[in-house]
């Protein structure tokens, strides 16, 4: 009799469980999804307009904390003419820098914590994107 009730509650804990990281699966997809689409529109408008503006690093600021803490990384490869480059890193040297045709100018956002789903599993599976806006 008390195998019984011990296979049951197992039976039940081990539901709830799979239950549990289903759920937290598609939140964590829907999560991942959802940071890729802000920074691919970032990265669109970035190489449409032509310029980094406070306002779009503000946007994308504001966007992603809304789905956790997020570490962004900006790198502009200013091109200066054939097989030369100049490099900026960082918001700060390249917000509201005017960009020129041939431009790159990478967005990286990576989560700094972990998802309910990377805890149930103890996996590593941190929302990231990368996003690169060549300027037309």
């Amino acid at each position: 009799m008390s195998g019984k009730f011990i296979a049951y509650v197992l039976s039940v804990f081990t539901f709830f469980y799979l239950l549990l990281i289903s759920i937290s699966f598609l939140l964590f997809m829907g999560v991942r999804e959802r940071v890729n689409d802000i920074c691919y529109d970032i990265a669109e408008n970035i190489s449409t307009k032509g310029i980094v503006s406070s306002e779009i690093f503000s946007y994308l600021e504001s966007s992603l904390a809304g789905y956790g803490e997020y570490d962004l990384n900006i790198t502009l490869e200013k091109n200066l003419g054939e097989n030369t480059s100049a490099f900026y890193y960082g918001a700060e040297q390249v917000k509201d820098m005017p960009l020129s045709s041939g431009d790159r100018v990478t967005i990286s956002a990576e989560d700094t914590n972990p998802s309910l789903f990377e805890k149930l599993t103890g996996t590593d599976l941190r929302v990231s994107a990368v996003k690169i806006a060549i300027v037309n």
